[in-house]
């Protein structure tokens, strides 16, 4: 059975003429005619009496056209939402949200993605997670970089992992830590811990009070609201703070970073979603993420 055969017989049953429906699909009456007895034939019932002079439908016939109705009401309706993601995939648009620093990886996926994908524009959002992830929900971006945090216990927003990296703490080269090549907790018993504000870096804020949780010594802590301001502070030697391995903003002459040797700190990276995204582009996109990291 096929979409067409139902729509002639729709026809046929609505305007009760072999020679209207016909008319209203630019065929032949023959070809309507063909079409209907392959489908009863197909069903195994009939659908209308012929009489001299016109048609009327069998009970068979008016259970059939309710089915017919809602079956061609259900195609349209996807008909509609594949062509709106179509025409998404035709603007050829992508907006990417990300907090402060972006890590390198992630800059790498972008390069790699943008020269596969030349045509395909690139927009870029910067913002704290609690704005980024409202601006998600109302799909006025696309997908979120950064690291684990709330965001993956949102309903409607999937997680994807991409990468797992050390965390380090990060000090100014001034500092007399900067010396060591590794560093405990012990060392850091004295050390002011800054850290972004919450709404801004989730994963961050709550990293860093799990490190003073795991100091029996108690760090202070000090929040600032930009990654701009957390290295201000770092740089002139007014605390320290951790970041990903491989974060190459963090990687200048006036700065180091030092692994701590007794404790197992992990950085998880990845990018966020909205599930229900009616743009094409971002599956195109994620999956290009997802095997770039292979």
């Amino acid at each position: 059975m096929d979409l067409q055969k139902m729509q002639y017989f729709k026809d046929v049953f609505e305007l009760n003429s072999f020679t209207k429906a016909a008319d209203k699909n630019f065929v032949y009456q023959s070809a309507v005619t063909q079409q209907i007895a392959a489908l009863e034939k197909e069903l195994g019932v009939q659908l209308f009496i012929r009489e001299h002079g016109g048609i009327k439908n069998t009970l068979e016939g008016e259970i059939f056209y309710e089915e017919c109705i809602k079956i061609l009401s259900e195609y349209a309706v996807l008909r509609n939402k594949l062509k709106d993601i179509y025409e998404g995939e035709r603007k050829r648009e992508l907006t990417i949200g990300f907090s402060g620093v972006m890590e390198e990886k992630f800059l790498a996926c972008i390069a790699g993605y943008s020269s596969k994908e030349p045509d395909i524009l690139l927009n870029f959002v910067e913002g704290s997670y609690s704005v980024l992830c409202n601006k998600l929900l109302n799909q006025e971006i696309d997908v979120i970089f950064g690291t684990a945090c709330e965001l993956e216990n949102i309903p409607g927003i999937e997680w994807k992992i991409l990468f797992t990296e050390k965390q380090m703490v990060f000090l100014s080269k001034e500092h007399p830590l900067a010396k060591k090549e590794q560093l405990t907790l012990k060392d850091l018993e004295s050390e002011t811990l800054i850290v972004p504000t919450i709404d801004m870096v989730p994963s961050c804020h709550k990293k860093g009070m799990q490190l003073r949780k795991k100091s029996k010594y108690k760090m202070d802590i000090r929040f600032a609201n930009s990654f701009e301001a957390v290295k201000m502070q770092v740089r002139n030697n007014k605390g320290i703070t951790f970041t990903a391995e491989s974060f190459e903003e963090y990687n200048h002459q006036c700065f180091k970073k030092s692994s701590i040797s007794d404790i197992h700190f992990i950085c998880t990276l990845g990018v966020a979603y909205l599930k229900n995204n009616q743009n094409a582009l971002v599956y195109n996109f994620l999956k290009y993420v997802s095997l770039s990291k292979q």
